[in-house]
């Protein structure tokens, strides 16, 4: 026959109860209405009051509750004559019958209004200085705990506990808001007064992109499609989104879209599994994994194929990726950046490129301007590229006249900063003294969108799609296929490109 379960311990039941409230109760006010509910649970509680008194025991800030109020309400005491200030000034708890406490003016006054018969007051040590736990307790049930001096005690001890560890996490939550304002204030304070080497701003428009708006983004999570033509820095802009980002201590990877051979962009974005096609002999890790925690550049966008792109969408809205060849989705923590010449509402137009996906990149556009719109940049620039460029060669930069800087700021930069940096560069190579000279053809031609010459007759239908195959096929580098190829570029099938070249005799 088993052995009878013995009946449970009031008085451990009890104890452990206001264990949990010190563990879970982070504030005073949760504190209190935790405590209020633990005692009612195991005692004929009227009320519960907790108070931090001044360092002289004259006044006390309380909290006092009900068991069946909601929240504690806040009240003002006065110590001097009361239970609560002869358990601190005898560092003892204090327990009295109701009908004996004549001298407790305002304590029975309170007791009695409640139907309490005992009322018990036990000095705490708070981090702060004195304090003090007041119980109005009604007639004893046979169910509950012997209220003593060494219940009192402990009772006591559990609760100094609780206010000491609420102590603790308010002083760790306030240093952890101040630590975050201040770096917060230093960081905006370094990006105003010092940009890195790579990033020259002169210009009202670059300033306000660069020390305004680009911070303002930075520190939150949005997806950037950050747009421009080629050269403009993009990626300079997207690194400096990362650099002032809370993630700027984790990796910041890029990849441009255009130059991923089509049947490894999956594996390159997402990995593989061993196996998964011919040559995988081992698992590899895409992008997405190496860059968890940081921020991933998308360059050149406009270029991912159909197929990436459905699975590009379902990292953005899921927040999953899942390998070639894998069957379990892995979740990834990855801010994406996307970066594009492109005119993807056209390409959107003509199903080249998923809406639903340009919805998703296109959350905060970010249009960084062309070199021509900015010359006050360019005569910042000048000087910065020519200390690289010589330094490189192990000679003297080159002092740049106002005519040679005239010219500069004069052309059209249609390859903006990265032409810039190759005229430059020429100009080195060409400028043996200590004078900067530039190539004399430099300006004849100006291939730019502002030097292209107007038409001098209607063209005809051949001629004009002769010139628009001709561009295409100069601007892929004679690529028909494929990414970056004419006729994607042209938004036609390679068939039909090629169809057309032949009966234009191209």
């Amino acid at each position: 026959m088993a052995a009878a379960t013995p009946p449970p311990d009031p008085t451990f039941e009890l104890l452990a109860a206001l264990a949990e409230v010190s563990v879970h109760a982070h504030t005073l006010p949760t504190i209190v209405t935790s405590a209020a509910g633990a005692l009612a649970g195991h005692l004929p509680l009227r009320w519960f009051e907790l108070g931090r008194c001044d360092p002289a025991l004259s006044t006390a800030d309380a909290l006092f509750q009900p068991p069946d109020a909601r929240a504690p309400a806040r009240a003002h005491r006065s110590l001097p004559g009361s239970l609560a200030h002869q358990a601190l000034a005898d560092g003892a708890p204090r327990l009295v019958d109701v009908p004996s406490a004549g001298s407790l003016a305002e304590d029975l006054t309170r007791a009695r209004a409640h139907g309490a018969t005992t009322l018990a007051a036990l000095p705490l040590h708070a981090a702060e200085g004195p304090a003090y736990a007041l119980l109005a307790l009604g007639p004893p049930n046979p169910a509950s705990p012997t209220l003593g001096p060494p219940l009192l005690r402990a009772i006591g001890r559990v609760l100094s506990v609780a206010l000491h560890h609420a102590s603790v996490l308010t002083r760790v939550a306030t240093l952890s808001r101040r630590a975050h304002a201040d770096s917060r204030k230093l960081r905006d304070e370094l990006q105003r007064v010092l940009l890195p080497p790579d990033v020259i701003a002169r210009s009202p428009a670059m300033q306000t992109l660069l020390q305004e708006v680009v911070p303002l983004i930075a520190r939150q999570d949005t997806t950037v499609l950050i747009r421009g033509e080629s050269g403009t820095g993009k990626e300079v802009v997207a690194r400096r989104i990362h650099a002032l980002s809370l993630r700027a201590h984790r990796p910041f990877l890029k990849v441009n879209c255009g130059a991923l051979p089509g049947e490894l962009v999956e594996s390159t974005l997402f990995g593989h599994e061993r196996g998964a096609f011919t040559g995988a002999t081992q698992r590899h890790e895409g992008l997405f994994e190496r860059a968890h925690g940081g921020t991933l550049l998308l360059d050149e966008i406009g270029d991912l194929p159909l197929t990436a792109q459905v699975k590009l969408l379902r990292v953005l809205q899921e927040g999953e990726i899942e390998r070639v060849g894998g069957q379990t989705p892995m979740r990834v923590d990855v801010r994406v950046l996307a970066a594009t010449h492109r005119n993807l509402e056209a390409m959107v137009e003509g199903g080249h490129f998923r809406a639903d996906l340009y919805y998703r990149l296109d959350v905060f556009p970010l249009v960084v301007p062309p070199l021509r719109e900015r010359p006050e940049d360019i005569e910042a620039m000048v000087p910065v590229i020519l200390d690289r460029l010589a330094l490189r060669i192990g000679r003297v930069p080159p002092r740049v006249t106002p005519e040679a800087l005239g010219r500069l700021r004069a052309h059209a930069w249609p390859g903006n900063v990265r032409e810039l940096e190759n005229v430059l560069e020429r100009a080195l190579l060409l400028s043996p003294g200590e004078t900067l000279s530039l190539p004399a053809t430099f300006g004849a031609a100006r291939l730019g969108p502002a030097a292209a010459p107007e038409p001098t007759h209607v063209e005809t239908y051949e001629e004009a799609s002769r010139r628009c195959i001709a561009a295409a096929l100069s601007q892929s580098g004679g690529k028909v296929y494929g990414p970056g190829g004419a006729a994607r570029l042209l938004g036609l099938k390679p068939s039909t490109l090629q169809s057309k070249m032949k009966k234009l005799g191209m």
